[in-house]
């Protein structure tokens, strides 16, 4: 998985993480968690919405 594009997509990469977590960084496991961990994060970064400021009368 190099890609979250969805809230489906998000829900499936916690729960590899969450199955992958405590891999040896150096298994092909604790690879893909690097990489579920990185995509998870870049779809955080993305889906951060900045505060909408309200117009007051």
């Amino acid at each position: 998985m190099s890609i979250v594009r969805t809230p489906t997509e998000y829900r499936a990469a916690l729960r590899e993480i969450e199955y992958l977590w405590g891999s040896e960084p150096d298994t092909d496991e604790g690879k893909q968690l690097k990489e579920y961990l990185s995509a998870v994060d870049q779809y955080e970064q993305l889906s951060i919405t900045a505060p909408v400021k309200l117009r007051t009368a």
